[in-house]
């Protein structure tokens, strides 16, 4: 499991996988945020730019969440091989 990103980090101890996984928590993280401030401003311009945020960042997570299937796919096609 990924550390948690309140705990200190210590780069050289972590996989590419709990990197991904770390960053993907971040990307949902942010798209939360734009969404819950999305929904407690007032203006019209405000609320859709931040709402277009939100939708950015879901996309990012997205793009995160395909890497780290690439890679879990990747190495358990070279662990077969292996056998």
């Amino acid at each position: 499991m990924a550390p948690q990103r309140n705990e200190s980090l210590n780069w050289n101890d972590m996989s590419v996988e709990d990197i991904l996984r770390l960053a993907i928590a971040d990307e949902e993280e942010a798209q939360e945020y734009y969404h819950r401030a999305a929904h407690c401003v007032g203006g019209y311009h405000t609320r859709c730019m931040l709402l277009k945020l939100s939708e950015m960042e879901k996309g990012h997570a997205e793009e995160l969440r395909r890497e780290l299937t690439d890679l879990l796919v990747q190495r358990e096609m070279e662990s077969g091989m292996a056998d």
